[in-house]
């Protein structure tokens, strides 16, 4: 065999080589894009290319609707609403419509424990955007607001709305959305704390760690393992609260009740739905300010997956339509 022949037989090699590792490496690699949104983050991690033209599809959505949800941005849509008097019918999009719907009908079906008009009783205690608040505003409304139809609403008190609760959860719905509308199957996309995952990691399910609530940082106490559709949302008092002037600990969720800081931080709440991440995000808090036996009651009436852990020994209780962990 000459040299010429050896030279040819070792490219060949080493070409073959590179395409079986090429191939290896497509079949196990993910990609990951990630910025900022909303005061916190979006993270995408797909096993399918994501090219820029698709990236910049997602960011421009996560920005529309900041300008429908935020109330943050003195020229969003819900800022409009906050700021327009009683009794006028407001002109609202589709989006708004969604988000106030289902938001109303959780309402009902907590007795009022989920309640999005305490925006002004939110920006008082110090979680909110003092700026964007109207004047004379009530911290939570009993004469509510009524929706006309999918196009408009007349407010019946001088209340601010506040859809914190609801808005990430429907922000991660319209990207899955997109995702799969543009045929990429398998994702897990996380704004925030609120995630979706679909189809599965090369074949493996996806991890979703929960957050442990006695550690500040991040670390997992249990894990959901899940290929197909799952949206999962986690509420709790453990990171976002405040010490007063009077040294009392208040907590970022209030019970519209009694217009206060919900007491019990002891544990946290965590919500796993087949249907939409907006449903996970909405209940998440609801059964956060429920309590755990209330909320394990209320879940168990309407099929909620719900599971509490609780600080004391990270004791875990479950409604009987949780099936995703240990």
């Amino acid at each position: 065999m000459n040299r010429l022949t050896v030279s040819k037989l070792i490219a060949l090699s080493v070409g073959l080589i590179c395409i079986f590792s090429a191939y290896y490496y497509n079949k196990s690699a993910t990609y990951q894009i990630s910025g900022p949104i909303y005061g916190t983050y979006w993270q995408l991690v797909s096993t399918e290319y994501i090219p820029d033209s698709l990236k910049q599809s997602i960011e421009f959505e996560l920005a529309r609707i900041d300008l429908i949800a935020s109330n943050y941005i003195e020229s969003s849509e819900l800022s409009r609403i906050n700021a327009a008097p009683i009794d006028k019918e407001i002109t609202i999009s589709s989006d708004m419509y969604s988000l106030l719907s289902y938001a109303e009908k959780l309402h009902k079906i907590t007795d009022g424990f989920y309640d999005i008009t305490i925006g002004s009783l939110v920006i008082q205690e110090g979680f909110g955007p003092a700026t964007t608040m109207s004047q004379n505003t009530i911290p939570v409304s009993l004469e509510r607001f009524d929706l006309i139809s999918n196009r408009s609403i007349i407010k019946k008190d001088n209340f601010q709305f506040d859809l914190s609760s609801i808005a990430k959860g429907y922000a991660v719905d319209s990207i899955a959305k997109l995702l799969i509308d543009s045929n990429r199957n398998n994702f897990l996309i996380d704004i925030g704390g609120e995630i979706i995952v679909n189809g599965s990691k090369h074949g493996a399910p996806w991890i979703i760690g929960i957050q442990n609530p006695l550690i500040t940082q991040n670390q997992s106490i249990t894990e959901i393992m899940r290929t197909d559709f799952l949206a999962v949302a986690t509420s709790g008092e453990y990171r976002n609260k405040k010490i007063n002037d009077a040294g009392d600990v208040i907590s970022h969720s209030f019970t519209p009740i009694n217009e206060r800081s919900i007491l019990d931080q002891s544990y946290s709440v965590t919500v796993a739905s087949e249907e939409s991440s907006m449903n996970a995000d909405a209940w998440a808090t609801a059964l956060n300010v429920l309590g755990p036996e209330k909320g394990i009651i209320l879940a168990n009436d309407h099929g909620v997956a719900v599971m509490y852990i609780m600080a004391k020994e990270n004791i875990k209780i479950k409604s009987k339509s949780w099936n995703y962990s240990d």
